[in-house]
């Protein structure tokens, strides 16, 4: 069996705004044409699908005062209704759950019905423990910038206006439709945020400067299952540079009984039999996000991340007492007792495995003062936490000592998670007067490969993408106005089709009607590959796979082909350190597709888990590809699999391990999730509870009787 590490996969995917420059003369001749194929593409995938909504051009720069005016062809007052929301109303959310609370006025004499700001607005700052020299502070205001009832539609990213009914007849509509409009806030541009975890296992918040803040707010919003988000945003921490980081973990702690107290008996006692950390009993949930100000008011709000999923990652401390029982305690008679592991208790309370960082060129000998006898101390620290300690070796040969301590690192290095990856970065800008021309889908939208999608939008990202094309209309999905749904879907199409080779970022563009791609490699060249990946799926299915193997059976042949073929390219990753993880050179662009594993027979995790997906779907079987986190913070991608009705984890990357075989085949996500945490880029967010993995039937190790 080959050496392997545990890895994590390296993805750079940038999206980021350009500046276009006007589409002149002799480019207009096709204009026509590629606008009529882009119609007859989208035309062509949204009868695919059953979407419940229909979409109206977007409204941007909406004034935060305004009230949107609806001309109505028809008497509202004799019409039946008995509320105005019967024919109109305003959500927070893509989903339509929540309403944000708008007021109706109707003019009789000129038959407009006028849709107002809420009376309460949401996103605002709570003023509470700020400095009165903040900007927008009134001492008799409760928030900063308060602009009264009524005159203010708030910071949310987007709003949805949905009509209901025909505005000339007062019909019923079959299908309401959504108009997205965004409020025109005094800072132009929200951040965009992303969230790392340091050495020391602290979450940092980190964005661009953005154009126009004198400092940033990062703020806690509470969120209810009724309401949704609501009201003003409580103030954690300000700063006038682009990080953030908390004094204290304790803030995420989102359990009343951690996962390693559940079996002890007062627990029982109150709670019942169980082995799941116990949640606090709250009917909200916690967002965290980043407002930017001015001295004349704020952005809108940017990205937010839930409590829950930081707490995830967030260690807030060691299990001595369970480290000491099940890894061995830290006075050991031999180097070879020397523990791999300690037990962390999370924000969230579970229990997690951390690989001990073992300090080798500070251990040393010396003279015990309880025994005066010679011992060796080692230094340590746990992977991706602060706690630290030291393991005393109380018994060995002075003589060979060191030689048995390089035994040990090699031991912890085979078990080492290779990391180092950054979460793709979303930069929206506004529209500049450059932007204003419009340049229409480029390339081909013929159907070459199998697309995997949730939704129509993300299915006609696929298609160009999948055809290489650079520049991408979007026109005919008005709904991709909201940037949110938009990246969304776009994260999905380039996830969830491997065959989709070399993205490096997008850009919106065009006030939002275009979105521009960037790979790191020629058309041509990805035609090229994308043929022989094919080939190439299809002669390792007919080499593994017959007609008479079960669908476990399919799936193990797969997984051990990956393993026994492909080897995990620790070049690439190095070169990805080197360069900052802003890129990699270009010979080690292979590495993060399917070519890479398959074709090369070596890459990072992005590259196996788009083989594997591949050849599942060749075979018949049907497949994910899962974005997350290795360990709680390290990026990574895995599968999931559907065996027998039931999704399924696995991950082909670091199945491969002489030490751990398989310990990553077919697992739960209960079990899973002591290692991999799933985040929601994958899929479209409302898709990720479709992909649930409950069974553990065929688990590695149970069915091998291990």
């Amino acid at each position: 069996m080959k050496k392997k590490y545990l890895k994590t996969c390296i993805s750079v995917l940038a999206v980021t705004a350009v500046l276009l420059s006007a589409c002149g003369g002799p480019q207009q001749k096709n204009v026509g044409k590629t606008t009529m194929e882009t119609a007859k593409l989208a035309d062509s995938i949204r009868k695919k699908y059953n979407e419940k909504y229909e979409y109206a051009d977007p409204i941007r720069g909406v004034a935060r005062d305004e009230r949107l005016k609806l001309k109505m062809g028809f008497d509202i007052m004799n019409a039946g209704f008995t509320e105005y929301t019967q024919i109109v109303n305003v959500y927070k959310d893509p989903e339509l759950t929540y309403q944000i609370g708008s007021h109706f006025e109707w003019d009789e004499k000129t038959k407009e019905l006028s849709v107002t700001p809420p009376r309460w607005s949401v996103g605002g700052i709570m003023s509470e423990g700020l400095d009165e020299d903040a900007p927008g502070y009134q001492a008799a205001d409760s928030s900063l910038f308060d602009k009264g009832e009524l005159n203010d539609w708030g910071n949310l990213p987007q709003y949805y206006m949905v009509q209901y009914v025909d505005l000339e007849t007062g019909e019923k509509l079959e299908k309401p439709i959504v108009t997205v409009f965004t409020v025109d806030s005094e800072v132009k541009n929200a951040p965009r945020v992303t969230l790392g975890i340091n050495e020391e296992g602290f979450p940092v918040f980190r964005w661009k400067k953005v154009p126009g803040a004198e400092r940033y707010y990062v703020m806690s919003m509470t969120s209810s299952e009724k309401m949704g988000l609501s009201g003003d945003g409580w103030v954690e921490g300000e700063t006038e540079g682009t990080e953030w980081i908390p004094e204290s973990t304790a803030k995420f702690i989102t359990y009343n009984v951690s996962e390693a107290d559940r079996r002890e008996p007062y627990v029982i006692e109150k709670y019942g039999e169980g082995n799941e950390a116990i949640p606090k009993d709250t009917e909200y949930e916690t967002y965290y996000c980043v407002i930017a100000v001015s001295k004349d008011g704020t952005s809108a709000l940017s990205n937010m991340f839930r409590e829950t999923d930081i707490a995830r990652k967030v260690p807030f401390t060691e299990e001595v007492k369970m480290s000491l029982n099940e890894e061995g305690s830290n006075y050991t008679q031999s180097f070879g007792e020397m523990p791999s592991y300690k037990w962390v208790t999370m924000c969230d309370g579970t229990l997690v495995q951390k690989l001990i960082n073992y300090d080798f060129e500070s251990a040393k000998e010396e003279k015990a003062s309880w025994s005066g006898e010679n011992i060796v101390k080692v230094p340590y620290k746990i992977d991706g936490t602060g706690f630290d300690g030291v393991v005393v070796v109380e018994s060995y040969n002075t003589d060979t000592w060191k030689e048995e301590l390089e035994k040990v690192r090699i031991r912890q290095e085979k078990l080492r998670n290779r990391a180092g990856a950054v979460t793709p970065e979303m930069k929206v800008e506004g529209e500049t007067e450059s932007e204003k021309e419009e340049k229409e889908s480029s390339g081909e939208s013929e159907r070459k490969y199998e697309v995997t999608a949730n939704s129509a939008l993300s299915e006609y990202l696929a298609v160009n993408m999948l055809n290489a094309n650079t520049s991408i209309s979007l026109k005919e999905f008005p709904e991709s106005a909201d940037t949110d749904y938009l990246l969304d879907a776009w994260e999905e199409a380039v996830y969830q089709n491997p065959m989709v080779l070399g993205v490096t970022g997008a850009s919106i563009a065009n006030g939002g009607k275009t979105l521009h791609v960037k790979y790191d490699t020629k058309s041509e060249e990805i035609k090229k590959k994308q043929k022989e990946i094919s080939k190439e799926a299809e002669r390792v299915v007919d080499s593994i796979i017959t007609d008479d193997m079960t669908e476990l059976e399919k799936e193990m042949a797969i997984n051990q082909y990956l393993c026994d073929t492909a080897e995990y390219d620790m070049d690439a990753l190095e070169n990805a350190e080197e360069n900052d993880f802003a890129g990699v050179d270009a010979k080690f662009n292979d590495s993060f597709t399917p070519y890479g594993v398959l074709l090369n027979k070596t890459g990072v995790c992005s590259s196996y888990a788009g083989a594997f997906k591949l050849l599942a779907q060749q075979a018949g079987l049907e497949c994910i590809v899962v974005t997350g986190n290795l360990d709680g913070e390290l990026p990574h991608a895995w599968n999931k699999i559907k065996i027998d009705g039931e999704w399924r984890i696995v991950d082909s990357t670091n199945n491969d391990n002489e030490l751990i075989l398989n310990a990553l085949l077919n697992l739960p996500d209960y079990a899973a999730d002591k290692v991999l945490v799933e985040d929601e880029r994958f899929v479209l967010d409302d898709k990720v509870k479709d992909y649930e993995a409950k069974s553990d039937d065929k688990e590695f190790y149970r069915i091998e009787g291990k």
